[in-house]
């Protein structure tokens, strides 16, 4: 085991190596040729100090993931080192598995929580200094607390369940595990938006009578006259600009951040919410469930293989022969985080085409394009962020197009196209 932990050690030190030989050569504000000199080109429209801050905080979210992402698989397998000794000590105290397996997890989950609490301290307090957040240190706290709760009450229980069927079902698990995952996914986007997302933030009506009344414009030419559309107060956490669709079936909403009304003007305001109206009117929460059904059923299935190979290859030397051992735990996590982490590509794909026709029916919808160009400038200048990362970055984590690109097909569309498109022929 020590040979091995050298091993890793000596690995992930050159590669930590490469990867900051590679980060340290990125140029400041850097944007694609096609792009430089535009409305796109975020030296047009931020200060040579925005973009240096921008820059740093860009490095940092990339050393932080490609730095941290193998990390913390190395963190997790080096906690079955004591994961036969929590287990052994959840046997002495508990007769029934249930209990057994909440002692394990909440130790297990306090432990990391521990571990990790100096990083995430250090991001707070990053957001604190460049003006991303003005969370207190309580709330911030506060909020911490609250997400070690949520993991306890629902995670003890889902884990529970999941070794139950992987004593009662050893070679079917997989598929007993994907087949709950669907109506458990379902259950928990329906209740998320009155139990969970209020835990942390206060929804309501929105107030500006006239922000109101044009969004609720937008959505009556829509066709979703009677969505639920609420203001979050999100500057309790983050000074970023946003809005999103949550939930699902009735429990569906349109929700628009504080900081959104009070950073933009009434025709940007329009232009960030007729893009998330698109999201609801195209049902692209439903489409993007279907595609997670699919993807986890493979999922799944991949996890079910590294988790056997990985525990009769090394399981011995930890003390663990069952595969319903509680103590395999971290080994079991480690082999689905792996297995989603090759898979996340496939959702960011099928997200980055959701975001392109959200924006193409925002500029159908509004037909306001220095509103739109406005906007997504404000948005990049709020984030700290030049708008174009790395290709690689890109392909593994980018949910949404980049910035400068979406910047870019506003700059370029022309509304004569769509309102030709769309006449009857």
């Amino acid at each position: 085991m020590k040979k091995f932990l050298l091993g890793v050690l000596i690995f992930y030190l050159l590669y930590a190596a490469g990867i900051s030989l590679y980060l340290l050569n990125l140029e400041p504000g850097y944007v694609p040729a096609e792009y430089a000199g535009t409305s796109a080109d975020p030296k047009q429209f931020m200060t040579e100090k925005e973009i240096a801050e921008a820059h740093h905080l860009d490095l940092i979210d990339y050393f932080t993931f490609f730095l941290q992402t193998p990390l913390d698989v190395v963190v997790v397998l080096c906690f079955m080192m004591i994961s036969v000794k929590l287990r052994d000590r959840a046997a002495a105290r508990f007769r029934k598995s249930f209990w057994q397996t909440g002692y394990y997890y909440f130790f297990f989950s306090a432990l990391l929580t521990l571990l990790y609490l100096p990083l995430d301290f250090f991001f707070y307090q990053l957001s604190r200094n460049y003006g991303l957040s003005s969370q207190s240190a309580a709330s911030w706290l506060g909020d911490l607390g609250i997400s070690f709760g949520l993991d306890l009450v629902m995670g003890i229980p889902l884990i529970w369940l999941l070794f139950f069927a992987i004593r009662k079902f050893p070679k079917k698990w997989w598929l007993a595990a994907w087949t709950a995952s669907l109506p458990l996914t379902i259950l928990l986007m329906f209740i998320a938006p009155v139990f969970i997302a209020p835990l942390f933030n206060d929804y309501k009506p929105l107030e500006n009578q006239k922000v109101k009344a044009e969004i609720q414009q937008l959505a009556d030419e829509a066709g979703i006259g009677d969505a639920k559309i609420l203001e979050m107060n999100m500057s309790k956490q983050t000074n970023a600009i946003n809005a999103f669709v949550n939930g699902f079936g009735s429990n569906m909403q349109i929700v628009l951040g504080d900081t959104a009304i009070n950073e933009l003007t009434i025709e940007e305001i329009k232009v960030v919410m007729a893009h998330e109206i698109a999201h609801y009117k195209m049902n692209h929460i439903y489409k993007g469930l279907v595609l997670q059904i699919i993807v986890g059923f493979f999922t799944a299935l991949a996890t079910f293989f590294l988790f056997n190979w990985l525990r009769k290859k090394w399981g011995y030397r930890w003390g663990i022969k069952d595969p319903h051992d509680i103590a395999v735990l971290p080994l079991l996590m480690v082999s689905f985080s792996l297995m989603s982490f090759l898979a996340s590509p496939i959702g960011n794909f099928q997200s980055r085409l959701y975001e392109m026709e959200s924006d193409r029916y925002a500029m159908e919808t509004t037909a306001d394009k220095e509103a739109t160009i406005s906007a997504f400038q404000k948005l990049t200048k709020n984030a700290k962020s030049t708008g174009y990362e790395p290709a690689i970055i890109h392909f593994i984590t980018g949910s949404h197009p980049r910035i400068t690109e979406r910047i870019d097909f506003f700059n370029k569309y022309d509304n004569k196209d769509a309102d030709q498109s769309n006449s009857p022929s």
